[in-house]
């Protein structure tokens, strides 16, 4: 018995979470741009959707309009996945850092990169843009 009420209790608190309908031009524009996506979550506010999943071993989160236009996006990954003017563009600035992780931010046509990096003192975020042009965006000791 008690496991029938877990069951149930569970199953509204899924159903509670989701308890709006994505828009039929968002999911087409999202089904047919990510087809083999996966874990797939979706938020709805006053004005736009978003959406967080898997694509291709990427984390990503893409906002749409009602109209199923993206807005914009963020995907987080190895910073081997970089283009490579940019990551060679990286090695050249951090010769003697390592690279940790990227975020990708898209919005409209503008692309920026802020990848952590670090060496036995220091963690770095440096930020890209589509050139390559990068600037310390922060920069924090590491505890001792």
């Amino acid at each position: 018995m008690k496991k029938v009420l877990t069951i149930i209790c569970s199953m509204l608190l899924v159903a509670g979470a989701y308890a709006f309908e994505v828009n039929e031009k968002v999911l087409k524009s999202f089904k047919q741009t990510f087809a083999s996506a996966e874990d797939i979550k979706w938020e709805e506010y006053k004005t736009y959707y978003t959406v967080s999943f898997m694509h291709s071993g990427i984390r990503s989160k893409v906002d749409y309009n009602k109209n199923g236009e993206i807005l914009g996006s963020i995907r987080y990954y190895s910073p081997e996945i970089l283009p490579l003017h940019i990551f060679s563009s990286l090695k050249y600035d951090f010769p003697n850092m390592d690279f940790h992780g990227v975020t990708e931010v898209t919005a409209k046509n503008d692309v920026v990169y802020f990848v952590k990096i670090h060496d036995s003192k220091n963690w770095v975020t440096v930020k890209l843009d589509a050139s390559g042009n990068s600037s310390i965006y922060e920069k924090y000791r590491k505890a001792k």
